[in-house]
């Protein structure tokens, strides 16, 4: 088996779910409507703030593709490729993409409420509070192991964050001709991919050092500044900008993998029960998905899409591209992980 067949493999299955299966969720499942969604009705100018479906798009992405999807496949290659290659393609078409599309359309259908909000409606109040408070002390999970790890990387390679703060002077900017400006979205994002390259160059040239405590402070700033302003000002073009990074990484890696013509070096499969977690055997099932979450089946997700995108989706008929497509995108990034890691991983240039 060669890695490149399992990407174009990967393409085709995709392509050919999100045409068919996709559109019947659409159809049959959700019965979109041209009836005002919650950004149009609602519109605040702060949270409820109608967007272009692309931008939507990049921030819905990335916001669910951080490194979850490439670390948890890497290590499910204990496995054997085969058994992660399934659960990226059987869970992320089937459950994770599915997941995503309804958890958007179902808050767009409750005015934009967050999912535990929509919980406490559906079942019961206590539900929604009980659902309140384990949300936010997830949260506080995530922010505080994503916080460690940006941490540590920012120290120790400081051409990182110069490049990151450049990235959101450039995300303003790009705010600013989106919205206030109103320039030809294609040229405002031409100018926006200009200045990404160019904040990563610069970022590389001109390094800032600080300690670890340092950025701490600066990222607890950072989040209350982010989550306090006004949506499309930040968070919408830092995202879109986010994600033309990681879409032409994609891209480019899927070309250099398809005309690599590299054999899986890995074997498909090794045992059912892998020494993963703390050196003991591990059942593929039913543990595979929390090895592979991100990329296959993740209700963090959820969050996203009942938090922020829904309150920004300006027509209802762009949910599927913007919930089921974004996690198929996704789960396209592990299968490349798959491909890549078990075709060069171990390989001596």
């Amino acid at each position: 088996m060669t890695a490149n067949l399992i990407v174009i493999t990967g393409v085709i299955l995709y392509f050919v779910c999100y045409k068919f299966y996709g559109h019947y969720l659409q159809r049959k499942v959700v019965g979109v409507s041209e009836t005002p969604t919650p950004a149009v009705r609602l519109q605040d100018g702060i949270d409820y703030v109608p967007a272009n479906k692309y931008v939507l798009f990049g921030h819905h992405f990335a916001s669910i593709a951080g490194a979850a999807p490439i670390v948890g496949p890497v290590i499910a290659l204990a496995w054997g490729w085969l058994p992660a290659l399934l659960w990226i393609w059987l869970g992320n078409i089937f459950i994770g993409a599915v997941h995503d599309y309804l958890s958007l359309m179902s808050s767009v259908r409750y005015d934009g409420h967050s999912v535990q909000w929509i919980a406490g409606r559906v079942i019961k109040k206590r539900t929604g509070y009980i659902f309140a408070w384990f949300i936010f002390f997830v949260l506080i999970l995530v922010v505080a192991a994503f916080g460690a790890v940006l941490g540590k990387i920012f120290v120790a390679k400081p051409q990182v964050p110069s490049a990151y703060l450049l990235k959101i002077i450039a995300a303003l900017i790009l705010g600013v001709l989106l919205y206030r400006l109103r320039l030809h979205f294609g040229l405002s994002t031409l100018i926006g991919i200009g200045m990404l390259i160019l904040a990563i160059w610069l970022g590389m040239q001109i390094p800032i050092k600080a300690n670890y405590q340092t950025w701490m402070i600066v990222f607890f700033l950072y989040i209350i500044i982010a989550a306090s302003i006004p949506v499309h000002v930040l968070l919408q073009p830092r995202d879109y900008l986010n994600a033309w990074l990681l879409i032409g990484g994609l891209v480019l890696g899927a070309i250099a993998v398809v005309f690599s013509f590299g054999k899986m070096q890995l074997p498909a499969f090794t045992t059912f029960s892998a020494p993963l977690i703390g050196g003991k055997p591990t059942p593929f099932w039913p543990v595979v998905p929390l090895i592979i979450a991100c990329g296959s089946l993740s209700g963090f997700h959820a969050l996203v899409a009942s938090g922020t995108t829904s309150k920004q989706l300006s027509r209802e008929i762009e949910g599927l591209f913007i919930g089921y497509g974004s996690m198929l995108t996704e789960g396209f990034l592990s299968t490349l992980v798959v491909a890549v890691v078990a075709a060069y991983g171990f390989t001596k240039f």
